[in-house]
């Protein structure tokens, strides 16, 4: 329970802290650098007070200087805080819902994260179009293709629009699988379990000779690495 306590006390004011940096940062850090230090910083902090300890495994796979989107699974909020510490700049694809929490939502914006509505096809488009134009300038993108959290961690069904936005840009697919963040913070509840979180990154998916028709046996590639690796740790 003091646990519990702590994160709520420590993520309210840091994250209340961080705001202010962020918006004075974001007019003069175009590409994100000094944003992305100071995210960095707090996704450790949260994980630290949380009793978290996090494992990394395949940073040698991610391509350097070369646009990719990111895929992972999503089980709790704890994906986020562990995500932001990778030594990578991208940007986020998010529902529309959280940039509605006070705080997060406005550091979300600031930290130039895409918003997506789910429900309204012809907004979806246009954000689709807005992080395309990110991806021709050289930006890579992070993506949870189940859409939401999962309850219990139970892979669920993956949406097809990060995958078509890979293939229209012809950039790689970098599986990501994170292991433990649904036993730290269920969805559904609010109260903090200490642990051990483990990330693994998995070698890049090319879709350079890929088309339209080829994307649901992408997509169960992408589904089956992810759930391979969940199975076995």
């Amino acid at each position: 329970m003091l646990r519990t306590v702590y994160f709520w006390i420590v993520i309210t004011l840091s994250t209340m802290i961080t705001l202010p940096l962020f918006a004075f940062s974001h007019p003069f850090d175009r590409r994100g650098r000094v944003i992305k230090f100071y995210a960095n910083i707090w996704g450790r902090l949260n994980l630290y007070t949380s009793g978290v300890r996090l494992n990394v495994s395949g940073l040698e796979n991610i391509i350097k200087d070369k646009p990719q989107i990111f895929m992972a699974n999503h089980q709790s909020i704890y994906d986020i805080f562990a995500l932001i510490t990778l030594p990578l700049h991208f940007v986020w694809i998010a529902k529309k819902e959280l940039f509605r929490i006070p705080l997060l939502g406005w550091a979300m914006a600031l930290a130039g994260c895409v918003s997506i509505d789910r429900f309204n096809t012809r907004k979806t488009r246009g954000g689709m179009n807005y992080v395309q134009a990110k991806i021709q300038k050289g930006t890579s993108i992070i993506i949870f293709p189940e859409g939401t959290r999962s309850y219990d961690g139970t892979l669920q069904p993956f949406k097809k629009g990060g995958f078509t936005l890979a293939m229209r840009a012809k950039i790689p697919i970098v599986p990501i699988t994170l292991i433990g963040t649904g036993k730290i913070m269920q969805r559904g509840t609010r109260k903090v379990h200490p642990g051990n979180i483990k990330i693994i990154i998995d070698k890049p998916i090319d879709t350079l000779n890929l088309g339209l028709k080829d994307r649901e046996n992408l997509i169960y590639r992408v589904q089956e690495i992810i759930a391979n690796n969940l199975s076995e740790n």
